[in-house]
């Protein structure tokens, strides 16, 4: 063997053992996937529950997804943080985001010690932005005359920014007028979740074009009112909205028909614990009035006439045929409370004493604790609205 061959054979034999023998030589893929699949198994001995391997597979997930070593999704295991295969201990996919609530313990109790309020379809940017203070910085202490002037002009400019269409605006103008509608009218969060999703899609379908923003969120609340089945009249929204009960009435009607909303008439039981609480009425009262308008006498009287004219002369009728004196109910409070007039509730009232005289309306002596729960809750084995015992006319 010549020289030069030998000085190439010592050469490829020294750079051989030096890349084998080195400290810091990698690790082969073999040991490294039986590391993982010890540890893996070690851990899942240790904190894996009945209820976590029964649903540790997940079939959906797992249609696309193979493991690259077994090249089969045989064996993946998903969890709340990874993905992971039980064969080889692979690790596929892997969430370290702690998504859970902290709390911790003041004087006051438990509070949570991160994270701001929760997005909302009642702001027209769902609360995901931030705002600009005003009087104080992070450490409550007060800003000078300078510094609120400047952030003052970036609070302008950080409005601007936030509604740059037009579109944008009129949403941030109508959402601002519900909210405001919902607090002069002290309805509930989910008639304010209501009417904010209704004029939502009424910016989305472009209804707003030749309609005003405060006109379409008084319909927006007066539809959900309608679909929560805890009605308001129409003059009662005219009373707090910046628009007449004309304008109001028309929007609707566009917007009852265009969303094609599945809105129930009104019954006279929907306006009878609102009434009863407006004039101080006691519970027998209460349950009295509203065991009245849903009798099928009442009913078939109903038809025809405003639902809440009838809930007035219902508790009318309740209240002279139990004869109390410890309360003073006249017509004309009663037709302030319930938005009608002292007229219609004679007129209804003489009827309904007819009634009484022919035998057609329940007896005022039985058991009225069949008509104790308020309106919308299941009563016995029915339920209140959906299944009135009557025949209406559609409104």
């Amino acid at each position: 063997m010549s020289q030069d061959a030998l000085e190439n054979t010592d050469t490829t034999t020294h750079s051989t053992g030096s890349s084998s023998a080195g400290s810091g030589s990698p690790t082969p893929v073999s040991t490294r996937l039986r590391q993982n699949q010890q540890q893996t198994q070690s851990f899942s001995s240790e904190t894996a529950s009945e209820d976590e391997q029964s649903k540790a597979t997940d079939s959906e997930s797992t249609d696309e997804i193979q493991c690259p070593e077994c090249a089969t999704d045989e064996y993946l295991v998903i969890d709340e943080e990874e993905t992971y295969c039980g064969e080889c201990g692979l690790v596929l996919f892997r969430d370290i985001l702690d998504r859970r609530l902290r709390w911790v313990d003041t004087g006051d109790g438990r509070e949570p010690e991160r994270g701001g309020a929760p997005t909302t379809h009642r702001l027209h940017d769902k609360g995901l932005p931030t705002e600009i203070g005003y009087n104080s910085d992070g450490y409550d202490r007060p800003l000078s005359r300078q510094t609120k002037r400047r952030f003052r002009r970036l609070r302008k400019w950080d409005s601007r920014s936030k509604t740059g269409s037009s579109r944008d605006r009129s949403l941030r103008l109508g959402l601002g007028e519900i909210a405001r509608l919902v607090s002069a009218l002290e309805l509930s969060g989910s008639i304010h979740d209501c009417a904010a999703d209704l004029y939502r899609e009424v910016s989305a379908e472009g209804m707003l074009a030749g309609n005003s923003v405060e006109g379409m969120a008084s319909a927006c609340v007066y539809a959900a009112c309608r679909l929560e089945r805890l009605p308001r009249t129409l003059k009662e929204i005219g009373e707090v909205a910046r628009v007449d009960i004309k304008e109001i009435n028309q929007d609707y009607k566009c917007l009852n028909q265009d969303l094609e909303l599945a809105t129930p008439p009104p019954l006279p039981q929907d306006y009878i614990p609102r009434l009863a609480s407006a004039v101080d009425a006691s519970p027998r009262l209460e349950r009295r009035a509203y065991q009245l308008s849903r009798s099928n006498a009442v009913g078939v009287l109903a038809n025809g006439r405003q639902p809440n004219g009838v809930a007035v002369a219902c508790l009318y009728h309740a209240f002279k045929e139990s004869g109390q004196s410890n309360l003073r109910l006249t017509q004309q409070t009663l037709a302030e409370e319930g938005y009608t007039t002292p007229t219609t509730i004679r007129k209804l009232w003489r009827e309904l004493q007819g009634l009484a005289d022919d035998g057609e309306l329940p007896d005022p002596d039985g058991n009225l604790d069949h008509f104790s729960l308020p309106c919308g809750t299941v009563v016995g084995d029915e339920t209140d609205r959906m299944t009135p015992p009557y025949p209406t006319q559609q409104s």
